[in-house]
């Protein structure tokens, strides 16, 4: 039967052709094959499953493993026509399942803990699933940098529905992690489609600049282009931001600590092209896709090749020329490993922080299944003399692990009720101040029943409706609640954790514990093989990233800054720069960084080798405040 799939793709993605082995694998799936999809960043894996979704009688089930990658392309299919809901912990799951049955939607995302669910399963074999999608199905290899044990029992599913295809799609995998997603899944006859990892319109450099931030500013300099710039730290990225908006830059930042709302807002400002630069940690890009991102930095050593080569394919999706920065210095092999490796906790240090977590949250043996928590992760490791990172590869783990579901939510918890009478209330309003009374009114008409029990209220919206800072608001609320006018309460949370299975005293951390040693061997190939990356300046970068993915290739790219790709840059007329730098410090005294600052389009080394010359020359000195000087 032929499918109308270019018509389709032009209705509700506004493109007119395919990306390679898009039609192809749209085909295979409605031919009813299994597929092996590996498309590289940028490759457009979602619409493999989702165009054909649309010629279906049926729904598809996806299967991903992160919940705000599920959130984002829920709705991004939404926005494009095709009708898609996720299972989440927002409701009940019978209620959920009855919207599935009844809604008519022809994409239904779930994480993969969901599928071992009796209820799940025993509801979803009435549900017409025409097919099976596993996104980023790299999380089943425990040789994958992102092992995901539960991904490893989806093979199960097929069981309950057979004859359905399945289609596996991953963007960066090794020929082992590859190997093993076949086994596991355990695809029949599957269809193979392998796109190139080769990106040949992106110029990979990495650079040993000893002032990073200089050098960036630089190369913001010459490249006035939409940009990313990876940061290993909330921190990190906040100081940046601030650095690049106080010279002028167009920028945001962008981390897991903000609010759902910020991050929606700051991440349309830069798409829509208000905001040239987000300076972000690696909580920023996943199922972004923006075709005009001409940068992307990294000012640190992400954890793996794997990740790395999914950032800069963030890069060039437009086909136009791209480049892709790594700074790598002399510290930063050990700052790396530190990061990574040390933080990497013990099985003593598991055991204690889930026991401790537990007290914290009141989670008594036998419960927590299915129960949502918020948890500030300052006070629970102040209380039990925790250290912040290891606490939170923790929590990594035991997300991994199945254990507790986990989302960074930087979620506001405020609880208010009126304790007065109606016609005191009327009373108050009559004699408070300007910003009480909108305060007051705002959240009376905003909440009907505050007067009858304490109602969660959302502090944002009601500080915009009285036309308050959120600071302004909090200190009336608490001034109020001291006067028993209302009662107000509010927490911060960082992180949301949904528990997965019911704290038991040997068996919830028992499958954990036994993949710890594989985890962390993982762990540690993967640093060694990006500092390997790094540091190697004699091969070309690209040819080193298609080696470890297992794709051959003799051509080198001639644009990276490896030393074979760069046989014949031209030499730099030392004499000519020293006259120009002459120039330059004989009407103005500069500092170093001053004077390369100023020349973004010449290479640091070349300056310093002018500089150099200068002073052997006794062309150049320094005065007291160790500025350049022409003598």
């Amino acid at each position: 039967m032929a499918y109308p799939l270019k018509v389709l793709l032009n209705k509700h993605w506004n493109v007119d052709h395919f990306r390679p082995y898009q039609e192809e694998i749209c085909n295979a799936l409605l031919s009813r094959n299994d597929v092996l999809a590996l498309l590289p960043t940028g490759g457009g894996k979602s619409l493999c499953y989702q165009l054909p979704s649309l010629c279906f009688n049926g729904p598809t089930l996806v299967i991903s493993p992160l919940i705000s990658l599920m959130q984002d392309q829920v709705a991004q299919a939404n926005a494009r026509g095709i009708k898609s809901m996720a299972f989440g912990n927002n409701q009940p799951l019978d209620q959920q399942l009855d919207n599935a049955t009844y809604g008519g939607y022809q994409l239904l995302y779930c994480s993969p803990e969901k599928t071992q669910n009796n209820l799940f399963i025993n509801r979803i074999k009435q549900l017409n699933i025409r097919c099976i999608a596993v996104d980023e199905a790299h999380c089943i290899s425990q040789w994958g940098s992102d092992f995901r044990p539960a991904f490893r029992k989806i093979h199960s599913l097929r069981e309950h529905l057979p004859n359905i295809p399945v289609i596996a799609l991953t963007a960066s995998a090794t020929a082992r992690v590859l190997k093993d997603i076949k086994t596991t899944l355990k695809l029949t006859d599957a269809l193979e489609f392998k796109a190139s990892f080769k990106r040949s319109n992106i110029a990979l450099h990495v650079s040993n600049a000893p002032d990073k931030i200089g050098e960036l500013f630089r190369l913001l300099e010459r490249l006035k282009t939409s940009s990313i710039v990876y940061c290993s730290s909330r921190k990190e990225t906040e100081k940046l931001s601030d650095s690049l908006h106080n010279r002028g830059y167009s920028v945001d930042f962008f981390h897991g600590g903000l609010s759902p709302q910020d991050k929606n807002d700051r991440l349309l400002a830069w798409q829509s092209d208000k905001k040239q630069i987000m300076v972000a940690t690696n909580a920023f890009g996943m199922g972004i896709d923006k075709d005009n991102v001409g940068l992307v930095v990294h000012m640190n050593l992400p954890s793996s090749i794997e990740h790395y080569y999914q950032e800069i394919g963030r890069a060039g999706r437009n086909g136009q020329p791209a480049k892709a920065l790594l700074f790598y210095g002399d510290a930063d092999a050990q700052r790396a490993k530190k990061q990574y490796l040390e933080t990497f906790p013990t099985t003593k240090e598991i055991d204690y922080c889930y026991k401790q977590l537990c007290n914290f949250l009141s989670i008594a043996y036998g419960e927590g299944n299915e129960q949502m928590y918020h948890l500030n992760i300052l006070d629970f490791c102040k209380r039990y003399g925790l250290s912040a990172k290891k606490a939170d590869t923790c929590l990594t783990l035991l997300d991994q692990a199945s254990i507790f579901q986990r989302t960074l939510s930087n979620k506001q918890l405020a609880f208010c009720q009126l304790l007065c009478s109606r016609s005191a209330f009327q009373r108050e309003l009559e004699t408070a101040t300007t910003p009480k009374a909108n305060a007051l009114l705002a959240l009376v008409r905003t909440y009907p029943g505050i007067f009858e029990h304490a109602i969660e209220i959302d502090m944002d919206r009601i500080a915009k409706k009285a036309s308050l800072s959120f600071s302004s608001l909090f200190t009336l609320l608490n001034e109020y609640a001291q006067l028993e006018f209302i009662t107000f309460t509010y927490n911060q949370f960082d992180v949301q954790l949904v528990g997965l299975v019911p704290r038991e005293k040997k068996y919830t951390l028992r499958p954990l514990l036994d993949n710890l040693r594989q985890i962390e061997t993982v762990k540690r190939q993967n640093i060694k093989a990006m500092i390997a990356y790094a540091e190697n300046h004699l091969n070309c970068k690209q040819k080193q990233l298609l080696d470890y993915f297992g794709e051959t290739s003799q051509n080198q790219c001639n644009q990276c800054s490896s030393d074979s790709c760069q046989p014949n840059k031209p030499k730099t007329d030392i004499p000519q720069l020293a006259a120009l730098l002459f120039e330059k410090i004989k009407t103005n005294p500069q500092s170093p960084r001053q004077l390369k600052l100023s020349l973004p389009e010449c290479s640091t080394v070349d300056i310093g080798n002018a500089l150099d010359w200068m002073e052997e020359q006794n062309q150049i000195g320094r005065n007291d405040f160790d500025q350049l000087i022409v003598i």
